[in-house]
């Protein structure tokens, strides 16, 4: 949880240390050893970050199939060419 979370709503989820994201969930989880390529993959399966400064889910990446609880939505996420 203090690396990463999901947001309290369940729709989006937030890396609060990058370096520890890529250096201790990465390697068990992705194929991917760099977090910029890693930001690279959310969003070419169409991940979108919220920008918004003065809201506290500012940085948190959000994608309409990708929902806390409810994994058979992941199955219909494409990859954009």
């Amino acid at each position: 949880e203090q690396i990463i979370s999901w947001l309290p709503s369940g729709k989006a989820f937030k890396i609060h240390k990058p370096k520890e994201f890529a250096n201790v969930i990465m390697p068990q989880y992705f194929n991917q050893t760099k977090y910029r390529s890693f930001q690279r993959q959310l969003y070419i399966y169409g991940f979108d970050r919220h920008r918004e400064k003065s809201s506290e889910d500012c940085g948190a990446y959000y994608h309409e199939l990708f929902i806390r609880g409810v994994s058979d939505l992941c199955l219909d996420m494409q990859r954009k060419k």
